[in-house]
């Protein structure tokens, strides 16, 4: 792991800078229902490389309606909303080759791919399991070369499966069946090793994975008891990951050796803070030294900013009143030094540091037509 540095980078954050837009209205068309609250869900960021700055600075927030709307992230204005699956959609990931794709996988048992530059009327591709099962997709992401994709199943008949695909197949050209007994609700490959597999599951295990192995047992290399029901996971680096769970536990779990490096509770992360309650955890990212900072929050939807390391936790600054509900996630782009939150409140804000911060009415949060109610509990795949 590299070493820390990472009161540097937020030390220059304006708290009070903060720019926001309205992300979810409310749906205005006599055919809907106009009283139903609409919020934030998911989002994904483009991570690629491409000649085209402003397709580099593209967002897919994924909507509590089940659709998915990609904005800019430097105007956070929307460009384009993809409307196409009748199903409930569980994921949605941008693809490492192109920002001009957008995946999505659905309770549909279905992976779509949509290209943003036509008119989203229906989806480029469409990968489906072998067999046309019924087990919906909970999860699901691609290599770091797009080639090969795989989805994680929710339990359907006391069984789960991970399915993987050929980019150039619609039907799943393998699948593991005995890694978990309950939902799979994560799997992420290696940001650098197609072979290497991260699956997470409601039964409280974290696999780490060599899909390379001839079979199942074989490629299964470690296992990660969390005792809880993991909610986030990710890569931090070649030989270590992050891990939240809903119990609000942080890991960052050696995937070489199998042992956890960092075991972090709520009251850990409370101690090093006086002035404000810590009561859940959002996610981590990686900030622009490629330092793990994690972001917390409370019930009075401040955003609170930590260091994740073998060493206790530093508090490096909150975002007071980062949104007016809870907060679902966050992304970070380190070019830009951006770091994006979104909340039950369907607001997306951007955090940038002071220097890059300008007084203008854009800059201001603007006001949700409606109000959106807590949640208790944040499964990322149904309402709280």
């Amino acid at each position: 792991m590299a070493n820390m540095n990472i009161e540097d980078v937020f030390t220059k954050m304006s708290l009070s800078g903060k720019s926001a837009v309205e992300l979810m209205e409310k749906n205005k068309t006599a055919s809907s229902n106009a009283d139903v609250d609409i919020y934030y869900l998911q989002v994904n960021q483009y991570t690629g490389t491409s000649k085209d700055s402003v397709a580099d600075g593209r967002l897919a927030i994924l909507c509590s309606t089940h659709n998915v709307r990609i904005y800019d992230s430097t105007r956070l204005v929307r460009t384009a909303t993809i409307n196409g699956s009748e199903a409930q959609v569980s994921k949605v990931r941008f693809g490492h080759n192109s920002p001009d794709l957008v995946y999505t996988c659905s309770l549909d048992s279905k992976i779509r791919s949509w290209d943003l530059r036509t008119k989203l009327e229906a989806p480029a591709s469409t990968f489906k399991a072998s067999g046309n099962t019924s087990a919906s997709f909970l999860s699901f992401d691609m290599t770091h070369n797009d080639r090969f994709l795989c989805a994680g199943t929710k339990l359907h008949k006391e069984n789960v499966y991970v399915y993987f695909w050929d980019h150039r197949q619609p039907d799943s050209v393998g699948c593991y069946e005995d890694l978990h007994s309950d939902d799979i609700t994560q799997v992420r490959f290696h940001p650098n090793k197609q072979d290497m597999l991260l699956t997470a599951s409601d039964d409280g295990l974290v696999n780490c994975l060599d899909i390379s192995q001839p079979s199942e047992e074989d490629a299964l290399l470690y296992t990660l008891d969390t005792t809880s029901t993991p909610d986030k996971l990710a890569w931090l680096d070649d030989d270590s990951a992050f891990i939240s769970t809903f119990c609000n536990t942080a890991y960052i779990w050696n995937t070489d050796t199998g042992d956890e490096s960092v075991k972090r509770n709520l009251e850990h992360f409370q101690d090093q803070v006086k002035t404000h309650r810590v009561d859940y955890l959002v996610d981590c990212f990686l900030n622009s030294c490629n330092s793990p900072t994690l972001l917390a929050g409370n019930d009075k939807c401040d955003g609170l900013l930590f260091t994740l390391s073998e060493e206790p936790s530093t508090h490096l600054g909150t975002l007071p009143s980062a949104h007016s509900e809870w907060i679902r996630a966050c992304c970070y782009n380190k070019t830009s030094q951006s770091l994006y939150t979104v909340g039950e409140d369907a607001l997306l804000c951007c955090w940038k540091p002071s220097e890059s911060v300008k007084a203008s009415p854009s800059n201001s949060r603007s006001a949700k037509a409606g109000h959106a109610k807590s949640a208790k509990d944040r499964k990322p795949y149904a309402r709280p």
